[in-house]
């Protein structure tokens, strides 16, 4: 399934994943309370550790809230409803 990730820190320190279908208004969100958590699934879903460094390094100096986003990509659905993101 074509899906677009995005992640944001949040106030308290924790990390949230968003998932969203290009063209659908779908847009399942998990908390994760670590960044060591939220790289585990990231990594799950098949995005390289240097795409995961660069935002969460990035993240590191955005204020709170503010999303990075990653391009494009093709998950498998079961893979996405085992961590939780039904679309």
């Amino acid at each position: 399934m074509l899906v677009i990730i995005s992640v944001s820190r949040l106030d308290n320190d924790r990390v949230e994943i968003r998932v969203a279908r290009p063209q659908h208004d779908s847009n399942p969100v998990q908390e994760y309370p670590s960044e060591k958590e939220a790289r585990a699934v990231l990594l799950d879903f098949g995005i390289s550790q240097e795409a995961i460094d660069s935002h969460l390094k990035l993240l590191a100096q955005m204020g709170a809230n503010e999303k990075l986003t990653f391009p494009p990509m093709d998950i498998p659905q079961h893979e996405l409803l085992s961590r939780g993101f039904r679309l």
